[in-house]
């Protein structure tokens, strides 16, 4: 039995022509959500401010998330970086967004860093956003402790693929411990699948997870055609219902 679930798609912020072509593709094929990077090279940064103005103009959805990381490398952020964070999701909010996109680790034990954590809670909180924990949570050496952290913290999402941070393998390979965590998380959290995520291998994906929780898939390079995002390979992924954009 395969679950309902909803997509999100990741658009690459390289231009505002761009956003608003990507953005319109995405929403097209059914996706309830949209994540928008810059620099999806380094895996993703903050993107500019006119960018998410772009794609707010373009996205009816109140599902705009918006990655706040300041810089490419580690997850390990000092005071100085964490008050660029919090003026990042600050520019989010006014320029349209629905929630934001971040995560830090300790440098000494590769666990959440809970001050961060809670700090950005606080802004988010004030500014009426919802909040995604990104994939720093696959570089975690204790996903379970980590996961329920989380939960305490009121995280509404926490991006994952079930496998370590910088593997190539797809979700498919992380079965078992996104298994698990879904297990885990029951409704408190959701659990957003994201690695390698494409219309070929959703399906099998979602046919060896439990059918309880709060689950969503999340794709990039899974939906580009020529390196544009494209409607239907969105809608092949989830969701079946199309809107005019």
């Amino acid at each position: 039995m395969l679950r309902n679930v909803e997509v999100e798609i990741c658009v690459n912020s390289q231009s505002e022509a761009y956003v608003r072509r990507a953005v319109c593709a995405a929403e097209q094929g059914g996706a309830s959500r949209i994540e928008l990077c810059a620099a999806m090279e380094e895996d993703g940064l903050t993107p500019a401010v006119e960018h998410i103005h772009a794609a707010r103009q373009s996205f009816e959805s109140d599902g705009l998330m918006v990655m706040v990381r300041p810089r490419s490398g580690h997850f390990f952020y000092s005071l100085e970086e964490s008050d660029v964070m919090v003026r990042q999701i600050e520019m989010a909010a006014q320029a349209g967004a629905d929630g934001v996109v971040f995560g830090g680790l300790r440098a000494r034990d590769h666990g959440i860093d809970e001050g961060l954590l809670e700090r950005l809670l606080d802004v988010t909180r004030g500014l009426n956003l919802k909040t995604t924990f990104h994939r720093a949570f696959d570089a975690t050496v204790e996903p379970v402790r980590s996961l329920d952290i989380l939960m305490q913290y009121g995280v509404d999402r926490v991006l994952t693929s079930g496998m370590p941070w910088g593997s190539d393998a797809s979700a498919l390979k992380g079965i078992s411990l996104l298994r698990q965590l879904i297990t885990q998380a029951g409704n408190a959290i959701e659990i957003v699948i994201g690695g390698g995520i494409t219309p070929a291998n959703s399906h099998s994906l979602l046919s060896q997870l439990p059918v309880t929780g709060r689950v969503s898939l999340h794709a990039y390079s899974g939906v580009l055609e020529e390196g544009n995002v494209s409607s239907k390979c969105v809608e092949m992924i989830g969701q079946k219902s199309f809107g005019e954009c």
